[in-house]
């Protein structure tokens, strides 16, 4: 039982008061007697009375002070602690943070229980002790669940259906993202302010990155403890690839959490096949490797394997592909300055010399075998065509090389339309990028239709002279003039240009996009014939976690560019397709919040409430739910029996009425 409110004591003051007045009450027997003697007897009375008597066991007396103890028991508002919440509401707040992916403490009392499963994860007993929760103290009562993921999630609200309360817990999974605490905890109070029967309940493994005490709830509100326990974990926190002399070197920084005294295995993999296989000393909590000499690879990933109870930050990837020179092939018949200013943006090139077309090459045969160049061996990261594209290109496996890859072409077929040095106009793209192109003189453009996928670049008199787009998902870059009929290559902007060109045309054909925080929003680059998309998981850094792969984000018809990361740590592929089924894929690398992986703040959490349950918060915090030694109160809600007591103090006024009315108090 408890006490809502401690001013009702002031009307205990009643209680001497009406002790008091027996006190003071002067005693007198009923006589007959004469006349005459009557004011000699009042005058003997008042002679010998005495202003303090003897307390006499009277009826009345003893109605009066029990009517002013409960009218005191009613005034300080009584209550009691009923179990199952019946009829109120309450709302769970599921801390589903990365650390409640950690390995979870044997339960109190419970330790040497051979069925406890050593790998059960936080988030897994909190579910667990979650639904018996529910299942002792919430029947019948309105049940909302809450989760923290970058923004708070309501799982359920006011559910009373107990299977659908179940399924919704067996539903949660750690978020590995930046989790919205105190966003979490404010929904939770405006949820139930202004609300008569509610209470809030936290599952927490006491991992608390937020400030619980900057919100204050208006009802019960108190922490029950999940899981808690040292943890000890070693994680990656960076992880790096270059290019090094002989290869690619890796180099890696790792970090712990907790006594580590054995080293820990550490594995290089490169496009899923085992390069190396290392060991890192973590007894100093830091160890940094550098792996030399690495064999090529698109994908690289490093893995530790030991005595971990954090699996999260154990896995971390690295595109090999960016770091090493691109490869371009050049068909041209001669142009110094441009293949100069290709080899200026660190790019393999490799020139293979045509000839222009004539009259004669174009009535002759050029279909010959014997007069068609082998395909590359390797294929080409961009294939550059300077001037009119060769005839053997227009078919068979250079057709479909040409297809296949990004492609910039520099010249036209078109009509050519005389433009005699008119301003350029430049529009906003990457391949523009810190030029302006003033003082070009162009003499003079081919005028040929712009394909539908094709945005113009650069304008003159109203003329394209520039255009890009994706062709079937592959990047498409054109200059409808000849660089010999204009001063460009003598511009101080053209290595600009060429540097912009390369890195735009690598770029869009689907490399790695780097590595981003789990959950957090990302730009992706989408074609613009792309017309649908998806998330595919290509390795997961969490066995035995799952993948769930999220929704791709659209705006009106189209793929918007801004997308949502997974949740789950892991390498991932966001590929596009378009509506001939050719694809692209950009590789993502979802990582862990850095900050769950620190377990050194556990600690109870405290919730402000309103209302006076410090005692309850203080219970629950601590204690595991369903545990011995919680006082009895978590999860009970309050009984008040302010109007039980109010109802037997008139019950005891009409009883005292009945005997005033018959004259005597005894």
């Amino acid at each position: 039982m408890g006490i809502g409110s401690w001013a009702g004591l002031w009307f205990a003051l009643s209680i001497p008061a009406i002790l008091l007045m027996y006190l003071l009450k002067r005693k007198f027997i009923d006589t007959t007697v004469p006349s005459h003697l009557l004011w000699d007897r009042v005058l003997k009375n008042i002679e010998a009375n005495r202003p303090w008597q003897k307390l006499q066991n009277r009826l009345l007396l003893w109605l009066q002070l029990l009517a002013a103890a409960l009218l005191v028991f009613a005034l300080l508002q009584p209550y009691l602690w009923v179990s199952g919440n019946s009829g109120g509401h309450i709302v769970f707040v599921a801390d589903t943070s990365g650390s409640m992916g950690a390995i979870a403490a044997p339960p109190a009392g419970n330790a040497g229980q051979s069925s406890q499963d050593p790998q059960e994860t936080r988030i897994e007993r909190m579910k667990s002790e979650m639904k018996q929760y529910v299942k002792k103290h919430a029947r019948g009562s309105e049940v909302t669940l809450l989760s923290m993921k970058s923004e708070p999630d309501v799982i359920i609200s006011r559910e009373k259906d107990a299977k659908r309360v179940q399924d919704a817990i067996d539903g949660l999974t750690p978020y590995y993202g930046q989790a919205a605490y105190n966003e979490t905890l404010s929904l939770a109070s405006a949820l139930t302010r202004e609300e008569q029967n509610a209470e809030v309940v936290l599952f927490t493994d006491g991992e608390w990155k937020g400030a619980s005490d900057q919100v204050t709830f208006e009802v019960p509100a108190h922490t029950v403890l999940v899981g808690n326990g040292p943890v000890k974990n070693a994680g990656i926190q960076q992880f790096g690839i270059q290019q090094g002399k002989e290869g690619n070197d890796a180099v890696a920084v790792l970090g712990s959490c907790g006594t580590w005294e054995a080293p820990v295995d550490v594995r290089i993999y490169g496009d899923n096949k085992l390069l190396r296989t290392e060991s890192a000393d973590l007894t100093r909590h830091s160890a940094t490797l550098v792996l030399q000499s690495l064999p090529p690879a698109d994908v690289y990933r490093i893995e530790l394997d030991g005595d971990d109870g954090y699996p999260a930050d154990n896995a971390a990837y690295a595109f090999g592909k960016s770091s090493r020179e691109p490869s371009i092939l050049l068909l041209t018949p001669g142009n110094l300055f441009l293949e100069k200013a290709l080899q200026l943006t660190g790019a393999q090139v490799t020139r293979m010399t045509t000839e222009e077309p004539s009259n004669s090459a174009k009535t002759a045969d050029s279909g010959n075998a014997a007069s068609v160049p082998q395909v590359p061996k390797d294929p080409p990261d961009l294939i550059v065509v300077d001037g009119q594209a060769p005839a053997f290109t227009k078919e068979g496996s250079w057709k479909q090389l040409l297809e296949e890859t990004p492609l910039w072409s520099i010249g036209g077929s078109g009509p050519e339309v005389k433009v005699n040095g008119q301003e350029p106009k430049v529009s906003d793209h990457p391949v523009n990028r810190y030029i302006t192109l003033k003082g070009l003189y162009v003499g003079e453009l081919h005028k040929e239709p712009l394909p539908a996928w094709a945005e113009p670049l650069v304008t003159i008199g109203g003329t394209p002279a520039i255009y890009a787009g994706k062709e079937a998902g592959h990047p498409r870059l054109s200059f409808l003039f000849r660089l010999q009929d204009t001063d460009l290559p003598l511009s101080a902007e053209f290595p600009i240009l060429v540097h912009n060109a390369v890195s735009w045309l690598n770029e869009g054909e689907g490399t790695g996009l780097g590595r981003v925080t789990a959950g957090s929003g990302m730009e992706v680059p989408i074609a613009a014939d792309a017309e649908q998309a998806e998330w595919k998981v290509q390795h997961t850094g969490v066995p035995g976690a799952g993948a769930p792969v999220p929704e791709v984000q659209k705006r009106e018809r189209a793929i918007s560019s801004l997308q949502t990361a997974p949740q789950v740590p892991g390498l991932y592929a966001f590929e596009e397709r378009n509506s001939q089924g050719n694809t692209i894929s950009y590789l993502v690398e979802a990582a862990a919040d850095p900050f769950e992986g620190t377990f050194a703040s556990s600690k109870p959490v405290v919730l402000k409430s309103g209302q006076d349950d410090t005692g309850r918060a203080e219970a629950g915090a601590g204690e595991q739910a369903g545990d011995p030694g919680t006082d009895g109160k978590i999860g009970q809600s309050r009984y008040s029996l302010m109007w039980l007591a109010a109802a037997v103090v008139l019950l005891m006024i009409v009883t005292e009425w009945g005997v005033y009315q018959r004259g005597r108090s005894i």
